[in-house]
């Protein structure tokens, strides 16, 4: 029992009284945001099949608010380490990143409109597509003229445009870049060389702070990497040297 005299046991005792005014609630939204970003980045990262060892140039984020906006100003340069990406900025239209087509659901439309519906079908087609999603998402009804359609008649389709992959849940749209340019793929391939290097280092019963030497021979563009990201590399994996050529 407590030495101040408290309860035969901690199961007998209260739960501690929270202060709450000691809550951060911005903070604790915008850590919500963050947490939500990344794992819609990383779902849109898998979807592609890029590692995310693998850098990529940028990832553009749909938000609900513009308080949201705000936030992201002090969480994007934790979304932006999470995913492995070197910039972030606001995707003001899904336009943007996706190709967008409407459609009537016809089990619905079709029993409510009836002889009317080719007229309705014609008039949708003449709709923005960009507008109609925006009311579709957004909860809202689309006016075709003379007819209404409800957000449930109409039928949304998405396809992510070239050099995009987008992923949205709720309100929320993420979308990255897959272009890989040679700068971006030195890079990879370099924290790729970081990554089994440590592995060997842990097969080899090394402590996580030894030192070592490391030796490499491959072909050209392992040498090229090696050259521009050796101090990364040896500062990452602790080797005091990179020697070219087999080892001793």
């Amino acid at each position: 029992r407590s030495v101040n005299g408290g309860a035969e046991s901690v199961h007998l005792e209260s739960w501690p009284r929270a202060n709450t005014s000691h809550i951060d609630t911005e903070l604790s939204e915008s850590t919500r945001l963050a947490m939500r970003l990344s794992s819609l980045g990383r779902s849109a990262r898998s979807k592609t099949g890029i590692k995310v060892r693998q850098p990529l140039e940028s990832v553009l984020v749909s938000l609900r608010t513009i308080s949201e906006e705000d936030m992201l100003n002090n969480v994007s340069g934790q979304v932006l380490e999470e995913l492995n990406i070197k910039k972030i900025r606001l995707l003001r239209s899904e336009s943007e990143v996706s190709d967008l087509t409407v459609n009537a659901n016809m089990a619905l439309v079709g029993p409510k409109y009836g002889q009317d519906t080719p007229r309705v079908l014609s008039a949708l087609s003449k709709m923005d597509a960009v507008e109609v999603t925006t009311l579709v998402s957004s909860g809202r009804p689309v006016s075709l003229g003379e007819y209404v359609l409800e957000p449930n008649e109409i039928v949304v389709n998405k396809s992510d445009k070239e050099g995009f992959s987008v992923v949205s849940d709720s309100a929320y749209t993420v979308a990255v870049t897959t272009e890989v340019t040679q700068q971006l793929a030195e890079e990879g391939m370099a924290r790729e060389l970081i990554h089994r290097i440590q592995n060997m280092r842990r097969s080899a019963g090394f402590d996580i702070a030894d030192h070592i030497e490391t030796f490499y021979h491959g072909p050209a563009w392992a040498e090229d990497v090696l050259n521009i990201y050796g101090d990364y590399i040896r500062q990452e994996t602790l080797s005091d040297v990179l020697v070219k050529g087999e080892s001793p």
